[in-house]
């Protein structure tokens, strides 16, 4: 989308964000928005650039904020803070909390995280498995380059290449789930905030009950499976118990294991279908794997042949 008119861009940021303000202190001749929003559950994923100097006052937003500027660069200020945004610094908002953003370079581009609030704090409470005490308070200032938000960093890298892939995870709600999950959950572990402390505590001992029957219940029916978030409620643990049950007990994690499963599934298929009648996608999408060509690497990783090879093979 590139718009040149201030009035008509101030109504595309409303529509694709929140109300708001627009102040524009280049000149007009420069001012050219291009915009660019994608959505997954829970998840707003935008591109914004205006070619010239604004300010944006938005209101306080319902939801948690992570933004960047991969060029250019910018001022975002709170009451609480004013962070620097440019290349790896970013910055991170709360809701209910007006915001300004100001003193764009001409060749700025914003990139911005937009979390639902009930979203991220589900995925808190199923991170440490207890009930939250007080809303969460991330530090305002985000360095991918620190060492720390080395995960949080490729999940945003894998977030914006699913995204713009058309035929990606995310066209399947399962997939887009998936995803959402992991830049939350990686956004908790990487993010310094006052729930930290509690995240990042070791665990003494790991019981394998939990992980036995987690283990169990995708054995039983791996479609009915989605995130690890969904398996953790089913065995009533938290998301950091159940992974690290699954590192001590199984040296995989959850996710892996149920991937590993349903190859599994679709490997044995494979083996007895009749190539006449069956397909690899048809199976391959039977055992939740949208992305054939991913499928098909994974597969020959698993069982060091092709789908097709197994699908032609004369041991049937």
């Amino acid at each position: 989308m590139s718009i040149a008119h201030p009035e008509v861009a101030l109504q595309a940021i409303t529509e694709a964000y929140a109300p708001s303000k627009l102040d524009v202190f280049g000149t007009d001749r420069d001012f050219d928005l291009r915009l660019h929003v994608l959505r997954i559950p829970g998840i707003t994923y935008g591109h914004i650039r205006f070619g010239t100097d604004v300010r944006v006052t938005a209101l306080p937003p319902s939801c948690y904020v992570v933004c960047f500027a991969p060029s250019g660069g910018l001022q975002v200020a709170t009451t609480r803070s004013v962070q620097e945004v440019s290349g790896s610094k970013g910055a991170v908002l709360y809701p209910h909390e007006a915001t300004f953003f100001e003193n764009w370079s001409p060749e700025s581009e914003l990139v911005s995280l937009r979390i639902e609030d009930q979203y991220l704090e589900r995925g808190l409470v199923q991170l440490t498995g207890e009930p939250m005490r007080e809303p969460i308070r991330f530090e305002p200032g985000c360095d991918l380059d620190k060492a720390g938000n080395t995960s949080f960093r490729r999940a945003l890298r894998l977030l914006e290449a699913e995204l713009t892939d058309v035929s990606s995870l995310t066209q399947n709600p399962t997939g887009g789930a998936r995803l959402a999950e992991l830049v939350t959950t990686s956004l908790l572990l990487s993010q310094p905030s006052n729930y930290s402390e509690l995240i990042h505590k070791l665990t003494m001992a790991v019981p394998v009950g939990p992980t036995r029957t987690a283990q169990e219940l995708i054995d039983a029916d791996p479609m009915s499976i989605s995130t690890v978030g969904e398996l953790a409620s089913r065995v009533h643990t938290s998301v950091r118990s159940l992974e690290h049950g699954f590192r001590t007990h199984l040296d995989t994690s959850p996710m892996a294991y149920l991937r590993r499963t349903r190859l599994t599934r679709a490997f044995r298929d494979l083996q007895v279908a009749d190539p006449s009648m069956c397909t690899v996608r048809g199976i391959a999408n039977r055992w939740g794997f949208r992305h054939l060509g991913r499928f098909a690497r994974c597969y020959h990783e698993a069982f060091g042949e092709f789908p097709a090879e197994t699908l032609r093979s004369v041991r049937r």
